[in-house]
């Protein structure tokens, strides 16, 4: 299977494909392969989806048989859902296709999207994060409320560039304010937010690249929590045929960053990545068989791991062979991550992640936990940890939590507010969360009994 089992960063990643619809795009880059969603090309994960007919219940069920997955132990699930624009599918085929994939980890089926997602709550297997990409321009409050009902966690946007004129050489069909807007709003409702940029751009050069990922992604109007990067690529024609790029490509009007100067240029870009951003990838891995100009073959992020701090390059994973050691000794700091974010973290000896979480101060007194993870080997729900061995169940979540309500304490905040994946929710409870409508739950931490959602959600729900 392409994608590899593990399980060093607290849970198991499953990817998941929607079945192939109109993204709403034509971006001069992009290319499609009859039957597969765009931009992808034909693996072992799309091969997968494509004859499962792209079944969200039956893909996750083949991932569990290939990894010889126990579904009876409580396995902690990230869901994965690649393939076009998400929120531009029909929400009722959304709703299917979710709640396919929630009566699975269940271990029953319910007659509702709702009901499976509260069964979540006991399921066997536990959906602890979500992560769908989507155009930013397809965010807006009634697809952030879909959102909300789904359970997902992450939203990842299609940024591509910071540069207008970019945007539209490359008919990217949004523009900045598209970003921003969607952004605050993905902020506003609790999500994690993920951007995808694209370097070696037709109309962009290094020095734009540059100011993209060391200055212009760090304005708080943008900010992402976690980044992926990918170098434009011009694939074989056999492969797919992406006709505006090989017309730039055929006339040297475009000529695509190789893989030395793409080296070079993140060794120099890396250093001024701030340490609280999660740096997910730096490439598409694609068979250099089928690539016919750029960065041609797979990077060993270790060549940056002297240079990177960022979340990535710093979580155990990344810096130890052995992850079932004694991480007792791991002390909670936190820093400010933009205007009105904070991000915590748990570091080990060295600066070693051991897991984090992010808080945005939102307004009358009141904020909103957006993230809150422990990192390192899966450890299944109910597993006491009796040994104390590995950072999962050692009581990490709950000294991050612990920190985040008394920093928060600390800058006036009356009201917590989270929302949690479905999975999570009775972790939540039991740190005396109380549930304020079917998405949210809440915490005061003064004396006052009644909780209220704070306005910048409040006014953004449908249903309030």
């Amino acid at each position: 299977m392409r994608t590899p089992f593990r399980i060093s960063h607290g849970k198991i990643t499953f990817v998941l494909y929607n079945k192939p619809f109109p993204c709403g795009g034509n971006c001069l880059y992009c290319f499609k392969q009859k039957g597969l969603t765009k931009s992808t090309t034909l693996n072992e994960d799309t091969g997968l989806a494509q004859s499962l007919e792209w079944s969200g219940k039956l893909q996750i069920i083949k991932r569990f048989e290939f990894y010889n997955l126990n579904n009876s132990i409580g396995n902690k699930c990230d869901l994965a859902v690649k393939g076009d624009s998400f929120a531009n599918h029909e929400f009722e085929y959304l709703r299917e296709y979710v709640k396919g994939i929630y009566d699975f980890l269940n271990g029953e089926e319910s007659n509702s999207l709702l009901d499976s997602a509260n069964l979540q709550n006991k399921g066997k297997n536990r959906c602890v994060t979500f992560k769908v990409e989507t155009r930013p321009d397809h965010i807006n409050i009634k697809t952030c409320n879909l959102f909300l009902e789904l359970g997902i966690t992450t939203v990842e946007l299609g940024v591509q560039s910071l540069n207008e004129s970019v945007l539209k050489i490359n008919n990217r069909g949004h523009d900045l304010l598209s970003i921003e807007n969607a952004t605050k709003l993905l902020k506003n409702f609790g999500f994690e937010v993920v951007y995808q940029v694209m370097v070696g751009l037709p109309g962009s050069n290094l020095d734009i690249d540059k100011s993209l990922l060391t200055e212009d992604l760090w304005q708080d109007r943008y900010n992402p929590d976690a980044l992926k990067i990918y170098p434009c690529i011009l694939l074989k024609k056999k492969i797919a045929y992406q006709k505006g790029l090989h017309d730039y490509y055929q006339k040297n009007s475009w000529k695509p960053i190789d893989y030395s100067s793409y080296i070079e240029f993140l060794k120099e870009c890396y250093s001024k990545i701030p340490r609280y951003v999660h740096v997910n990838r730096i490439q598409r891995v694609i068979p250099s068989s089928k690539i016919e100009a750029g960065v041609n073959r797979e990077i060993d992020r270790n060549l940056f791991s002297g240079i990177s701090k960022c979340l990535w390059q710093r979580s155990l994973a990344q810096r130890l062979n052995d992850l079932e050691v004694d991480f007792s000794n791991y002390r909670i700091i936190y820093y400010k991550q933009g205007q009105n974010d904070y991000c915590f973290e748990a570091v080990f000896i060295d600066d070693i992640v051991l897991g984090y979480a992010r808080l945005l101060i939102l307004s009358n007194n009141s904020a909103i936990i957006r993230d809150i993870r422990v990192l390192g080997n899966m450890r299944p729900i109910g597993d006491e940890n009796i040994y104390k061995r590995g950072s999962q169940h050692i009581g990490i979540g709950t000294a991050l939590i612990n920190r985040i309500e008394k920093v928060s304490q600390n800058l006036k905040i009356k009201t917590i507010i989270v929302k949690p994946s479905f999975g999570t929710v009775p972790w939540f409870m039991r740190k005396g969360y109380c549930q304020l409508n079917s998405f949210y739950f809440g915490k005061k931490l003064n004396s006052e009994k009644k909780i209220e959602l704070p306005s910048e959600i409040d006014k953004l729900m449908v249903n309030g």
